[in-house]
């Protein structure tokens, strides 16, 4: 129980740490459930149909987890905790009591078949954050031995009911602010780049991306908020490579796939778009970013490798402009004619560019621009 101020503002602080990052959620739960004289904290997010993108119980069996997702545990329907918390005010504190009767308890398949099963028959739970069809929801749970929450327990657990919603909400924020300057910093540095949530659903792009799907000549679009391939085994490969890296499974900073779009089968020239997942977060009950796409090939890459050359080797931009024909597989000769100068004009070039890039043969160069 908590016995001083001191106490109190130790434990709120816990949770506005871990919403700026500084720690886990599990250890807050874990000190707001020492503090009601229970045995679990809980954090839970029910979305639609009934998921449950996160529940954050401290000290537990792991074999509750999928348990309570065979049980259906989120849905209101078979759950009377969840049934209560989608009705209740926000912030209203609830205890078994308040929502079903010792009659109705007894029998109840939830209860008979799970929450004593698992020894958590006793809770006090309040609803944080509400939707049209979902919540976040804080709890304490009880066993049998400890029995319902006592009066002075329900005030602690009330009290920093609050401190807890917007530790939640503030986290929530920082949330859309990093996707805000993960797609800043792609678009700072010339990559078409596409941030998808965990549905494969695109929920941020850059500009040069947003142009890149207008063009319908690259054989890359964007319908009903999804990126599609113009070729189906493209396609194919594109969403089984969202899929992965959007999934529960995946690894926050892995490249995934890198998966080539073409405008036609015998097309020479792919968009290389390489699949990366994001970290995942702790809490995510609503779409957020999952998955980054980034575009490599088309006109967004071809800046950047320009402005990478220019800044890193000193190049003119006759050179830069040389250097990426060369790239593109084009002769000194086609060069030449295309920039309406005489082949040695080129040659001279070409021998200048490579000295600036310390390389002897045009196939490093190429080699060496096909990396940035």
């Amino acid at each position: 129980m908590i016995r001083d101020e001191t106490q109190w503002l130790a434990l709120s602080d816990a949770f506005h740490t871990a919403a700026l990052g500084g720690a886990p959620w599990y250890a807050a739960l874990q000190d707001l459930a020492r503090a009601t004289g229970s045995t679990h904290g809980e954090l839970i997010g029910i979305g639609a149909n009934a998921s449950v993108p996160f529940n954050i119980v401290t000290d537990i069996d792991p074999a509750f987890h999928p348990a309570f997702e065979q049980v259906r545990g989120g849905d209101p329907e078979l759950n009377p905790r969840v049934k209560a918390g989608m009705h209740a005010p926000v912030l209203k504190t609830l205890a078994e009591s308040d929502f079903i009767t010792p009659e109705e308890y007894r029998v109840h398949p939830h209860y008979r078949e799970f929450a004593q099963q698992w020894n958590i028959p006793y809770i006090c739970l309040t609803t944080l954050e509400r939707g049209e069809d979902n919540l976040i929801g804080l709890a304490v749970v009880r066993t049998r031995d400890q029995g319902h929450i006592t009066p002075d327990e329900r005030r602690v657990f009330s009290s920093i009911a609050p401190h807890v919603r917007a530790a939640v909400r503030t986290h929530s924020a920082l949330r859309g602010q990093t996707e805000a300057v993960l797609s800043g910093t792609m678009e700072a540095l010339s990559i078409p780049a596409f941030i998808c949530d965990r549905y494969g659903r695109v929920v941020k792009l850059t500009p040069s991306a947003e142009k890149l799907v207008c063009a319908s000549a690259n054989g890359l679009s964007l319908r009903l908020g999804r990126l599609c391939a113009a070729i189906p085994i493209d396609a194919k490969s594109l969403g089984d490579a969202i899929e992965r890296a959007a999934g529960p499974r995946s690894v926050g900073g892995t490249l995934l796939a890198t998966v080539l779009v073409r405008k036609a089968e015998e097309d020479h020239s792919p968009l290389v778009l390489d699949v990366i997942a994001l970290p995942a977060r702790q809490l995510d009950l609503n779409p957020c970013a999952r998955v980054l796409i980034a575009v490599r090939g088309g006109e967004g890459g071809n800046q950047r490798r320009a402005a990478i050359l220019q800044s890193l080797y000193g190049m003119t931009a006759a050179e830069v402009d040389i250097a990426m024909h060369l790239c593109a597989g084009k002769t000194p000769e086609a060069i030449a004619c295309n920039r309406g100068v005489s082949i040695g004009t080129v040659r001279a070039q070409i021998k200048a560019l490579l000295a600036k890039a310390g390389l002897s043969r045009q196939l490093e160069l190429v080699a060496r621009i096909n990396q940035f």
